[in-house]
């Protein structure tokens, strides 16, 4: 067997990447599952699928890449910025040593105009992303839990088809885009300011039900509505709502903090921690917990 090369994933490489990924790495999400790193709809015209390690013919070795153009910025100073999340980094045994994965992320993140992140992390490479660049995206968040305190101001709306009414166009587009993944959109209204939220509800270890803020369109109106929301939208069994750090600007001293058990990684010359998100990722894609 030859060492193997890296180069950009191609449309006929689809069916090998999913089968390695499947076969090699993860067999209890389907390869239809799989395919949808590749997939996606909202954006067209992929620059590739990622980087894959090919040896004698075999696809052996994976990077995802998934690409959105996202707007970023304050709201009277939006721009285009393109956000990569990366996903499902694989070197089958046989090739690993010789510094393949390694080459793999690099040529991964080679573009500085675009902005690079990692929201699902093992312990085991994180030596290789600290070294190669990435920076510290976030490693703790907030929780919230039910209380008994009395009805707020807060009104929380969930019919889609008001949501669409009351917003915008470019935030109608993201509920276009997510509409087919396991997201929960919800607009908040308080005091004539309102906010379009994203969650996406998973139990998770102890069966504590999640309710995790992936997106939202005012992240101070957030925060401030936020023990409202809880008392409102979780239900009386273990369940906590939780938002990264990066999210809560001036948290309140009574608002709970932990750390994650693995911090998220970024690379960009252009894009703010808190301008980056959890949707158009992998998390969507693939169906996964955001730990």
């Amino acid at each position: 067997m030859s060492n193997g090369y890296v180069r950009a994933a191609e449309p006929g490489d689809i069916e090998a990447i999913c089968s390695l990924l499947h076969n090699k790495m993860n067999s209890r999400i389907p390869i239809d599952r799989w395919r949808r790193l590749m997939t996606y709809s909202w954006l067209a015209d992929k620059p590739d699928f990622g980087r894959v390690v090919e040896s004698d013919g075999a696809i052996l070795g994976y990077c995802g890449m998934v690409y959105a153009d996202r707007l970023v910025g304050k709201a009277n100073q939006l721009r285009s910025e393109r956000i990569v999340s990366m996903s499902s980094w694989y070197l089958d045994k046989s090739l690993r040593g010789k510094g393949l994965g390694r080459d793999m992320l690099v040529s991964s993140i080679s573009d500085p105009s675009l902005t690079y992140a990692t929201l699902t992390n093992s312990k085991k490479p994180l030596g290789i992303v600290e070294a190669l660049g990435f920076q510290v995206l976030e490693d703790h968040r907030y929780i919230w839990r039910k209380t008994d305190r009395a009805k707020s101001g807060v009104v929380v709306i969930d019919d889609l088809q008001t949501i669409r009414e009351r917003i915008k166009p470019t935030q109608q587009q993201l509920i276009d885009d997510m509409q087919e993944y396991a997201l929960t959109p919800l607009l908040i209204e308080l005091d004539r300011q309102q906010a379009l939220l994203f969650f996406s509800i998973k139990r998770k270890d102890a069966d504590v039900l999640w309710f995790d803020l992936m997106h939202a369109s005012d992240y101070e109106l957030f925060v401030s509505c936020a023990q409202a929301l809880a008392d409102q939208l979780l239900p009386d069994s273990p369940a906590v709502l939780a938002a990264d750090g990066r999210f809560v600007k001036n948290p309140a001293s009574n608002i709970t903090s932990e750390r994650l058990p693995v911090a998220r990684y970024y690379v960009s010359n252009r894009v703010k921690p808190d301008e980056i998100d959890h949707l158009y990722s992998e998390l969507q894609l693939l169906d996964l917990k955001l730990d």
